[in-house]
């Protein structure tokens, strides 16, 4: 876990994890959507620590990552939608010390409760030492990016949401980062160019609610982008897993599915973690089966675990070459 302080502008420090540091190799750890609300907080009350209690894989890493599907706050209206949501601002201690590092916040539920709802949510990540990619109070804060050190390397994250239930940000208006082809690709660019970022890694709030297999358009999508300079894409907001695509040089997760959600009753399913292990000159990846039961997570081992990573395997045999078609060196 990076235990580091913010900067104002262009976010920026090192991971200095001495056991990473003596192999020379980070763990980058990736879930899907977390919503720390609703039937979460109605199950676990005050506790907001519930579901990491002996749950340690975000801590262990080096850096983890997820996509956080509400706002965080107690003002605001609701904005006129079929759901809406909010997490209690006493929760946020609670992703801090679960191991999360950075959140995506570009996605159809961080405007809920309007401007209100996500000026507050960036000040609470702001004072916990969380970092956020993804959208902003306006349209240059919402395009900052994070960047971190690992190593002799620098890793650059930015998150993108298609818009519709979130206004896209534009000048001094607060909003998302637009997901548009261009650009994300000029925000490679920049990365790479401006920044002196070697290896890039997108978020993406996008797809079909349940589909477990991403529509052709998705493909070509995330395709064009490792062909633009992304070394990784990493998907959400469908809800359920889908495959893993290794496309040249770079690797594509089209939806890790649900974290943590309580956004509906469902407290206890399969699901997993995405891992890159990155090394001065090389890079591996693995997928982690996770289960969540009761609201409570747990890393599954055994016949469990063989049977999600089975079913990963299944999803992922559309691609032309997938994690799973390479052996897993971690």
């Amino acid at each position: 876990m990076l235990t580091v302080s913010l900067s104002a502008a262009l976010l920026f420090a090192p991971i200095t994890d001495p056991d990473s540091a003596s192999t020379g190799t980070y763990a980058l750890l990736f879930g899907g959507d977390c919503l720390l609300a609703a039937h979460y907080e109605q199950a676990v009350g005050e506790n907001g620590d519930s579901a990491f209690s002996g749950f340690d894989l975000m801590n262990e890493a080096d850096l983890s990552v997820v996509n956080l599907e509400c706002p965080v706050t107690v003002r605001g209206a609701k904005v006129k939608k079929p759901f809406n949501f909010r997490m209690n601002p006493a929760f946020v201690g609670a992703l801090d010390r679960s191991g999360i590092d950075i959140v995506n916040i570009a996605n159809n539920h961080i405007y809920d409760y309007g401007e209100e709802g996500l000026f507050d949510t960036i000040s609470y990540l702001d004072s916990a030492g969380i970092w956020h990619v993804g959208a902003g109070r306006n349209a240059q804060e919402a395009a900052t990016p994070v960047i971190v050190q690992v190593g002799t390397r620098r890793i650059g994250f930015q998150g993108y949401y298609g818009g519709g239930e979130a206004p896209v940000a534009s000048g001094e208006n607060p909003g998302v980062v637009s997901r548009r082809l261009p650009v994300i690709l000029q925000d490679i660019e920049t990365l790479r160019k401006r920044d002196s970022v070697d290896y890039v890694i997108v978020n993406l709030h996008w797809g079909t609610e349940k589909a477990t297999i991403p529509d052709a358009g998705q493909i070509q999508f995330a395709r064009a982008l490792i062909d633009g300079g992304a070394d990784a894409v990493i998907g959400h907001h469908p809800h359920v897993l889908q495959g893993i695509e290794l496309y040249k040089s770079g690797v594509i997760v089209y939806s890790l599915g649900n974290f943590v959600f309580g956004g509906n009753s469902r407290d206890s399913y399969d699901t997993g973690l995405f891992e890159i292990a990155l090394g001065e000159h090389s890079v591996d990846y693995r997928f982690i089966p996770i289960r969540l039961e009761g609201w409570k997570l747990t890393t599954l081992s055994g016949g469990a675990a063989e049977a999600v990573k089975s079913r990963m395997s299944e999803l992922s045999s559309i691609f032309p070459q997938s994690i799973f078609t390479k052996k897993e060196t971690r």
